[in-house]
């Protein structure tokens, strides 16, 4: 799948989780300790739209934690998403660099940053509200190849990123890029 196709389908299936979180979900806790359902939301929406603007060649929009959801946080992440697909697919190549604040890399792997986030965090999302995550064999085995190149089993330290959980040799796609990511699936 070629990667703007592959971030406009995980970025559709992340919106469409948030779009399912019940006015009385916002605070429940999620996989990501430091953050209950309100915080992780407005972090990835914020990781979103400092891709959308990198991919622009335009500075980060700030702190993805401070990001502003606005009254209806779906139709927020929706706009934001449809946003950074069609920045990625205007930019067309991903060869040259893209700056996220201090930091640079090339666009294939800034595109794969921004699936790997958003798609991960959607799952996230689905086991704090209760929601089927539907995530794709072929997306993540897609994501996963990149996981297993830009997050290393060892040393894992920080807030991001717990342990390896270990899987079945038969685990499918999903399970084993989550539990690579420390997630259990």
């Amino acid at each position: 799948m070629e990667q703007a196709a592959a971030l406009e389908a995980a970025l559709a299936n992340t919106t469409r989780l948030v779009q399912g979180i019940g006015d009385d979900q916002w605070d429940n806790p999620t996989p990501c300790q430091k953050w209950n359902v309100r915080q992780l939301v407005t972090h990835t929406a914020g990781v979103i739209a400092n891709f959308r603007n990198g991919a622009k060649n335009e500075p980060v929009a700030g702190n993805p934690d401070d990001f502003a959801l606005g009254a209806d946080p779906g139709a927020t992440m929706a706009t934001l998403s449809a946003e950074t697909v069609a920045a990625w697919r205007e930019r067309g190549e991903l060869d040259s660099t893209v700056k996220l604040g201090d930091n640079e890399f090339p666009g294939v792997v800034g595109i794969s940053i921004n699936m790997l986030d958003a798609y991960v965090h959607g799952w996230d999302i689905a086991r704090a509200t209760g929601q089927d995550a539907r995530l794709d064999d072929g997306l993540c085995s897609g994501i996963l190849g990149f996981a297993e190149q830009a997050v290393p089993a060892s040393p894992r330290e920080g807030d991001n990123f717990h342990a390896v959980v270990p899987t079945p040799d038969d685990a499918t796609a999903p399970d084993r890029l989550l539990a690579h990511l420390g997630r259990q699936p």
